[in-house]
């Protein structure tokens, strides 16, 4: 449901207004958030707010600033930029620059028969160039951090309708220059596609990010898993005693010139790798010309466009400082005038339309009554401290995957479901009731 309220009692960190969770992660919320300028400027952003229930954990807390720090550091086209890192209250966040597209793991779900070597290659060769600027990363001393992202997944490839791939996320990378260390037999990164290396626990460099994208290259031609399991103990076992076979002999069967390179980056011996991620985009490069060559970036522009085409739309919508989004359960006690995070709605691609705009009004606005303990913030005003409770599994479980059923039903729907229940329940004690009688005359 869409209302107009003020500004200032939407939910906010520090300079940010949240408008929508579009990711949830155990260690924190990301939420598509804007700001506002002078003259009516406004702007998007992707933050990350830290649960609050973990910023009493020093060391919680410190591995995020060491990520925001990092990330920083890289100034590359193909690496998602890092703009700000702050504190507001028991809450600290990390604000991203928002990428005009979606994770390469929802558009590979979108259509999982659709994947065009043409467009996966170059998205791949330019998450590669994201990798390897990371890699190439230096400190004020002139020495390399020795960066290795661990985390190379589709999630963390975003891919934007101007058709360009941008590798984001680096809190589980080690770098030399972070304050905190990985603990003895932990092992970071996402099972079945953490290299053999670390995974074993041994000591590991910059190919183990090479590997992690001969997996997600194999899996994302194919539309198979290389190793289809969640078990760190199995995937281990297939890490060491099974040989990848050639991706163009499995599941959808990709094109042959492309085995090569991929089977080099998945060798479970680090030196049989490429040395770094420059060489396998030269690989891939190569590969892809005897294909046929690179094809427009705007193909694969469209590609996201069409396919995510109501989502982003609404998203460009929210960027808009007029648009204002009611939370989904105001505050119900007088006394709590803060906006928990809780009522920031969920992205959904078929729920809460944004309002339309109006030829003479700018919008469509329906008149509002202002929820008890709602302060009046007709005028911008301090940041709204916020109370976000600790998120559960199950909760997690239910954001993600409102986050991708797009056949959610409405709340209307939701409302007809349950009074179907009722009515049902009642007819059917009424029913036992009548027996009841009729067996006790």
């Amino acid at each position: 449901m869409s209302e107009s309220i003020p500004a200032g009692a939407m939910p906010r960190v520090g300079p940010y207004e949240l408008l929508r969770r579009i990711g949830v992660g155990g260690m924190a919320t990301v939420y598509l958030a804007r700001t506002h300028g002078e003259a009516g400027f406004s702007r998007i952003y992707a933050l990350k707010v830290m649960h609050r229930h973990l910023a009493s954990q020093r060391e919680l807390v410190t591995m995020l600033m060491d990520e925001a720090r990092l990330a920083a550091r890289i100034q590359h086209p193909n690496v998602v930029s890092t703009v700000d890192l702050g504190r507001s209250g028991d809450h600290y966040y990390v604000a991203m620059d928002y990428v005009d597209g979606v994770a390469l793991d929802r558009l590979l779900a979108r259509k999982p028969s659709f994947r065009p070597a043409s467009m996966l290659v170059p998205i791949a060769m330019d998450t590669l160039l994201g990798l390897a600027s990371s890699h190439e990363l230096v400190g004020p001393d002139g020495k390399s951090l020795d960066l290795v992202h661990r985390d190379v997944t589709p999630g963390n490839v975003l891919v934007g309708v101007d058709g360009m791939a941008r590798i984001t996320d680096f809190g589980t990378a080690k770098a030399r220059a972070r304050a905190t260390k990985t603990m003895p037999g932990v092992v970071k990164g996402k099972v079945g596609y953490v290299a053999p290396e670390v995974a074993l626990g041994k000591e590991f460099d910059a190919r183990a990010d090479i590997f992690s994208m001969g997996v997600l290259l194999w899996n994302a031609l194919t539309g198979e898993r290389l190793y289809d399991t969640d078990d760190i103990a199995k995937n281990i076992q297939q890490l060491v005693s099974t040989e990848p076979p050639p991706p163009s002999l499995v599941g959808l069967g990709p094109p042959e010139v492309f085995d090569e390179p991929i089977l080099t980056a998945l060798s479970r011996d680090p030196r049989t790798r490429f040395a770094n991620a420059r060489e396998m985009y030269e690989a891939l490069e190569d590969a892809l010309a005897q294909f046929g060559g690179e094809p427009p970036r705007r193909q694969i522009g469209e590609w996201v466009e069409t396919s995510f085409a109501r989502l982003l739309q609404k998203r460009r919508a929210l960027a808009d400082p007029d648009v204002r989004v009611f939370p989904v359960r105001p505050p119900r006690d007088e006394e709590d005038a803060t906006i928990p995070f809780s009522t920031v709605p969920v992205e959904s691609e078929e729920s809460d339309p944004i309002p339309a705009p109006d030829d003479d009004s700018g919008l469509r606005q329906r008149p509002t009554t202002r929820p008890p303990g709602l302060p009046d913030r007709s005028t911008p005003g301090p940041a709204v401290p916020v109370q976000a409770p600790p998120v559960t599994d199950e909760a997690r479980d239910a954001v993600v995957e409102a986050e991708d059923d797009d056949e959610a039903p409405s709340a209307g729907r939701r409302v007809l479901i349950v009074a179907t229940l009722l009515l049902g329940m009642f007819a059917l004690g009424l029913a036992s009731g009548v027996l009841v009688l009729y067996l006790t005359r």
